[in-house]
């Protein structure tokens, strides 16, 4: 059955909806976003998790977490503290806390922050409640897009991964190392400067 010029039929309308909404998800990830929740929503859209209910905690924060490819990066937005600027923290894994290795874990993360000169450095350090070497970004809210966030994301990832591979690279070794020395090397961190 013809229908009335101007109008649709049913399944057509739902097509359209559908393609609406399709653009309306790929311009929201390429667009700057408005409020936290927006870069939320894109960034699980991205990484194909759904979407948390966001709230703000005890402090006054609100965050959440995501992982990818086993790396957990926290996102933390203070919005009356900060309300220009999310953190995005990556956690890398334990630092030693005690024996020869603790205090060379330690340094070389300082060695890397010192090595990091530009506007808004990204910091590492170490979680005192969780013993874990983080990596924390300040990233700008207003100006930046789910997809900048992304592979702000994609980066870090790839630097959890390699500290972990030369982790393992370094634990294989320690063995053959302590028979020359009684210093063991420690993880080479200057590769994430």
């Amino acid at each position: 059955m013809k229908q009335p010029h101007g109008t649709k039929s049913p399944q057509a309308s739902l097509r359209l909806r559908a393609r609406a909404q399709l653009l309306l998800t790929s311009l929201r990830v390429f667009m700057a976003v408005a409020s936290f929740q927006d870069l939320c929503a894109g960034l699980c859209d991205l990484v194909n998790v759904p979407t948390p209910t966001l709230g703000e905690d005890a402090l006054g924060r609100v965050g959440f977490h995501v992982v990818v490819r086993g790396a957990t990066v926290n996102l933390v937005h203070c919005p009356h503290a900060c309300p220009d600027h999310v953190f995005v923290l990556f956690e890398f894994g334990p630092v030693g806390q005690s024996g020869p290795d603790s205090f060379a874990d330690l340094q070389a993360l300082l060695d890397a922050n010192f090595v990091l000169l530009q506007v808004n450095p990204p910091v590492f350090s170490r979680n005192p409640a969780t013993g874990e070497a983080v990596l924390q970004y300040v990233f700008q809210l207003f100006d930046a897009s789910p997809h900048d966030l992304h592979a702000l994301i994609e980066r870090g990832v790839q630097m959890v991964e390699r500290w972990h591979a030369d982790a393992t690279d370094v634990d294989a070794d320690v063995g053959q190392a302590a028979l020359l020395t009684h210093n063991p090397p420690a993880r080479d961190i200057s590769q994430f400067a």
